[in-house]
């Protein structure tokens, strides 16, 4: 009864905000998108078995799909982390009433079970384990299996609000799974440990024997039970909430000798460490450098050099396209503030370009492991890292310039389209796809070797007259720098 009340209640909160009508159409604009991604994995929970003999010739579907049971956990694990938050505020007005705690907890649990990532496991497992498991295992032992799986869903939601309440950072958490997914798929990769194997006899197992799913549901619960225990003893607003714990303040004293570009330096550091949606992006670029495990074996079998230097380019240069692209908006809270000082343009602009460039080249320095895979991927990373920071880094800066609309970094960067306009995902795609089409056309007609050198004379080129051409974009930015700062007023 008094679940239903608080859920009642959430749904007149938002209905009765301000802003209810921009959140009403919003909402639906993204029921409409969830319903669409719902029914495309839905199909794909169908037509899987039809789509897994052709990546697998001469495999038993059911057993290629239980073999990557334990990665879709433990990446469904680590998306979780980055991207569930934790529903603490919907119970503030309530701590100071007379209500018992259990019901407040009972209330949480439910309310946090309430979350689309919770929900598209089903459009996956269910249309899959009907047409696979079901013809060859029976309708118990099927069941079972998707009590089972659905245990572990639950299992990764109860952990993941566990290790957020508990832990300051998530950062770290997020960096030691990604860290353990990946080597055990190396592990796996170069024969020593059968992840895969491992995960296909378990579950397999699990289908022939349907009892043994009381263990994941046990389980499931004894996790709930940690989480929930937790959740009793700290049930204060101060301790639900992760941004009340005390922060120590990143000062990067070490760039100051730098003089006033290190400065300026320090200063975007600053926003990126204290503001979560820039801070994503970090993540995001740490995490694409793991795409070349997933797609560098394909092209690298098929002889596709275009793709591997399209993935290449993504790899290495993410940053500067997700960064550079609101490389001003990202100060537009503070820019008046900014500009009223006397400092140097030329300088200001060389700072964005040594920042954009830095971070380039520690994703090209760990993305060199790839030349353990194929050495033919060294020169082809090489040419793109060289065209990123020679050529995008100034053609974002650039069209930076343009961009006259003020952020909130104080909103989340989760599913936070603010000041994303079509101009962002057009100069996003001419940035990676436009010179991936001009390494397939000088490949095709010249050419691999002369595809690599020319794309990297581009960025070498674009290197050695960085002054002038930081000097022509100051200039830019001088012609527009009251159109930015009259747009970033505009809140």
């Amino acid at each position: 009864m008094m679940l239903s009340v608080f859920l009642r209640h959430q749904w007149m909160a938002f209905r009765r905000r301000s802003s209810a009508g921009n959140s009403m159409a919003m909402h639906i604009i993204l029921g409409i998108f969830y319903f669409l991604i719902f029914a495309e994995i839905a199909g794909l929970g169908i037509l899987l078995p039809f789509i897994l003999p052709e990546l697998a010739p001469g495999k038993d579907p059911a057993i290629v799909f239980c073999s990557y049971i334990i990665y879709y956990f433990l990446i469904g694990l680590l998306v979780r982390l980055q991207f569930q938050e934790l529903p603490s505020l919907s119970i503030q007005p309530y701590l100071a009433l007379n209500i018992r705690r259990k019901r407040l907890l009972r209330f949480l649990n439910v309310r946090s079970l309430l979350h689309i990532i919770n929900v598209l496991p089903f459009f996956v497992f269910i249309p899959f384990t009907i047409v696979i498991f079901v013809p060859q295992y029976g309708l118990v032992s099927s069941g079972c299996f998707l009590i089972a799986l659905f245990a572990l869903v639950a299992s990764n939601h109860f952990l993941n609000m566990y290790v957020k309440r508990k832990s300051v950072s998530n950062s770290r958490w997020f960096f030691v799974l990604l860290l353990l997914i990946v080597l055990l798929k190396s592990l796996d990769y170069f024969k020593f440990l059968p992840i895969e194997k491992i995960s296909a006899e378990v579950f397999i197992y699990l289908l022939e024997h349907p009892l043994h799913c009381i263990f994941f549901v046990a389980a499931a619960w004894l996790i709930f039970l940690l989480h929930n225990n937790y959740l009793r003893s700290h049930l204060y607003i101060e301790e639900l909430l992760p941004e009340g714990k005390i922060k120590t303040a990143n000062t990067f004293s070490l760039l100051n000798r730098f003089g006033d570009t290190g400065e300026m330096i320090a200063l975007d550091l600053k926003l990126i460490v204290r503001n979560k949606r820039p801070r994503n992006l970090i993540i995001c670029s740490a995490v694409i450098l793991f795409y070349g495990l997933l797609f560098y074996p394909q092209y690298l079998h098929t002889g596709n050099y275009s793709m591997l230097f399209l993935f290449a380019l993504l790899i290495t240069g993410l940053f500067v396209s997700n960064y550079g692209q609101f490389l001003f908006a990202w100060q537009s809270s503070h820019f008046d503030g900014m500009m009223s000082y006397n400092f140097n343009v030329q300088q200001y602009i060389r700072s964005k370009f040594l920042l954009l460039s830095t971070v380039c080249s520690l994703q090209f320095i760990f993305a060199g492991l790839y030349g353990f895979m194929d050495w033919i991927l060294l020169p082809i990373q090489l040419a793109a890292f060289l065209y990123s920071i020679g050529v995008n880094t100034f053609l974002v800066i650039y069209a930076a310039t343009f961009n006259y609309k003020y952020l909130d970094l104080g909103k989340t960067g989760r599913m936070n389209f603010q000041g994303v306009g079509a101009i962002h995902w057009l100069q996003s795609l001419f940035i990676s796809l436009g010179p991936a089409l001009l390494f397939f056309l000088l490949q095709k007609f010249a050419g691999l070797w002369f595809a690599i050198l020319l794309i990297c004379c581009l960025g070498i080129a674009g290197l050695l007259f960085n002054q002038k051409i930081i000097g022509w974009l100051a200039a830019q930015f001088m012609l527009r720098k009251y159109k930015m700062l009259e747009g970033f007023r505009q809140r």
